[in-house]
């Protein structure tokens, strides 16, 4: 279920924060909506991924040029991705708030250098136009990143070992693997 959260950074969070100020407010927001449902999910889970550079959280591009711009930046450098995510129980005690837990995963990236031509076709493609920093590593975006220090999943956008071991402390997932 997709969230409505507006994805504005205040002006005094930090970047971790900021992912982990969203990755509430996007569990709530879907919560919210699930209150009258008979959705059977026990569990809500959100997240959010940026992409910091030189201290400038790179969102999602605004449009070709945005995204041309982000990658020109990142081209030959090293940048820090960072996901946060929220795991929110649907089930409240009585006077309690619902259980939730968040948590933050980082990595960092190193690109290859780009030269503008590589960079307009892979704009061309499409695939930067959803994702933070312009890029997605797993598919096309694969073959600009050097190497990567820390989470793959985490720059995927969802660290799935961190996500599952968080839902393990929270009594969500008893036995394992299911």
């Amino acid at each position: 279920m997709v969230s409505h959260v507006p994805e504005i950074k205040g002006a005094h969070e930090t970047p971790q924060e900021y992912t982990r100020r969203l990755a509430i407010l996007k569990a709530q927001d879907v919560a919210q909506k699930l209150i009258d449902s008979s959705e059977p999910a026990d569990w809500i889970l959100a997240a959010d991924t940026i992409v910091v550079f030189e201290g400038d959280v790179l969102e999602k591009p605004v449009d070709f040029e945005d995204a041309c711009r982000m990658l020109g930046r990142l081209s030959g450098q090293s940048h820090t991705v960072i996901t946060s995510f929220c795991w929110m129980s649907r089930r409240t005690r009585e006077g309690q708030e619902n259980l939730h837990a968040i948590c933050s995963v980082e990595a960092r990236v190193h690109f290859r250098e780009l030269d503008e031509a590589m960079i307009q076709r892979y704009v061309a493609s499409g695939e930067p136009m959803d994702k933070a920093g312009a890029y997605g590593i797993q598919d096309v975006g694969s073959t600009i990143v050097r190497h990567i220090e820390g989470s793959y999943f985490c720059v995927v956008g969802l660290p799935v070992c961190e996500v599952i071991e968080t839902l393990q402390d929270l009594g969500g997932l008893v036995d394992y693997p299911f």
